[in-house]
């Protein structure tokens, strides 16, 4: 079986990893993913999933002697790797003690992640996006994917008020408010507001705004938008290629995801 470490509190990681594991045509039941994520329900069931708070991963000793039975019991001959090279905590500053293949899907960061973490070793390198400097990683082989899955879309039917902006954001609230602000600049013909979230936002009572939460995308409202709002994550910055003539981009800050850097080497 083959081992996923996905780490990240949004659905970009869960996302990421579906969309590889459906380019490299692996079969689902033979995929198992270790996760902090709390968005399983959104990845087929056939995935089995491993499902830990975030003081499990702090704990090196702990997450080290875990991964250990795991790969034992479920004979693991591969682990791929979606988070940081070192790990968020540097719990993986041991990878070179594990006797399997090893995996990175890489993704740009800041280069302050390498000052304070030294990269393992690993077999593959997974090179998904431009601006990724490689001079900091190990590896053998180096291999270019292109994910060109988009969302998996909810099936819900919306009526929608037309004309209408759409903003997309997982978390946190206080940026889905400030990608509203910004659509809020560009409404020149009282354009309707959707905006899709996991975030709970309990403080708006605009009447020009209908939120959707916890949902898949919903594809007509990428269709049919005037206008769409989104950050510079990763998942979303690819998914939403095809749209990129009415799309506005708003990079956040991030400890070592350089959502800047992406939007600055990557097609827009």
């Amino acid at each position: 079986m083959i081992l996923f470490y996905v780490y990240g509190s949004g659905l970009g990681h869960l996302n990421r990893i579906l969309s590889y594991i459906k380019i490299r045509k692996i079969k689902l039941s033979s995929c198992i993913i270790l996760t902090n994520s709390q968005h399983k329900k959104f990845l087929p069931q056939e995935i089995k999933m491993m499902c830990y708070p975030d003081s499990f991963f702090k704990d090196h000793e702990l997450f080290f002697s875990t991964l250990i039975r795991c790969i034992e019991k479920y004979a693991i001959y591969e682990l791929v790797v979606d988070v940081f090279p070192c790990g968020f905590y540097g719990e993986l500053s041991i990878l070179d003690r594990v006797n399997v293949k090893k995996t990175i899907v890489t993704r740009i960061l800041k280069t302050s992640y390498f000052d304070k973490y030294s990269c393992p070793h690993y077999d593959d390198l997974i090179l998904l996006e431009k601006g990724i400097e490689l001079d900091y990683y190990k590896y053998s082989n180096l291999i270019y994917l292109s994910i060109q899955e988009g969302f998996e879309y909810s099936k819900q039917k919306l009526p929608l008020k037309e004309p209408f902006f759409f903003i997309i954001h997982s978390e946190p609230k206080e940026e889905v408010i400030q990608l509203y602000k910004l659509a809020q600049l560009y409404q020149k013909n009282n354009e309707h507001i959707y905006i899709q979230t996991f975030s709970k936002i309990t403080e708006f009572d605009e009447k020009d705004v209908t939120f959707i939460f916890s949902e898949k995308p919903i594809l007509p409202l990428l269709e049919r938008s005037v206008k769409f709002f989104t950050a510079c994550g990763f998942n979303t910055f690819f998914a939403t290629q095809d749209y990129r003539q009415k799309q506005h981009f708003l990079p956040f800050k991030r400890r070592f995801d350089d959502q800047f850097k992406r939007k600055k080497y990557n097609p827009l």
